[in-house]
């Protein structure tokens, strides 16, 4: 099962590997990017960074959608983190089982936020981002944000303001 989809440009890191992992209870991570797929480097660096007891994978969209949607994964806990909302599109599309989209940490890293709007203090997206969001919202997923499992849970939409 998933317990959460969450955008993250770090991917897994401190906040992942130590409280997320513990609040959602999971025994699963799945980095989901067809980019850091092919980069062996960034693989190892964010399996080093995965918490004992939990194993983590690295995989491109279309393989991660399989695995989600293979009933074996129903008795795992799984935390799929992406960072790139294109994914939250791509998996919230393909996927049988509906899961919480949890934006958390995105648009500051690789880039200039001349062209973002600010949303949060973690959170800052393109109107083409903005967009996209727009319409997984639309189609009946429950988007956050919520930087830590003690912090207020703020639904996006209410973040995106009116469309």
């Amino acid at each position: 099962m998933i317990s959460m989809i969450r955008v993250d440009d770090r991917l897994i890191h401190g906040q992942v590997a130590v409280m997320w992992s513990k609040a959602l209870e999971i025994n699963r991570i799945l980095v989901v990017s067809d980019e850091i797929a092919k980069n062996d480097i960034q693989i190892s660096a964010l399996m080093m960074a995965a918490p004992s007891g939990v194993k983590a994978s690295v995989v491109p969209l279309e393989k991660g959608i399989k695995i989600l949607n293979d009933p074996r994964s129903e008795k795992l806990r799984i935390l799929v983190i992406v960072n790139d909302p294109k994914y939250v599109k791509g998996l919230t599309d393909s996927l049988t089982e509906k899961a919480v989209v949890n934006v958390a940490n995105y648009g500051r890293i690789g880039g200039s936020l001349n062209h973002k709007s600010k949303l949060a203090d973690s959170v800052y997206l393109t109107e083409q981002e903005k967009e996209l969001f727009h319409g997984v919202i639309e189609s009946g997923t429950e988007i956050i944000h919520q930087p830590l499992p003690s912090d207020a849970r703020i639904l996006l939409k209410d973040l995106l303001g009116g469309k």
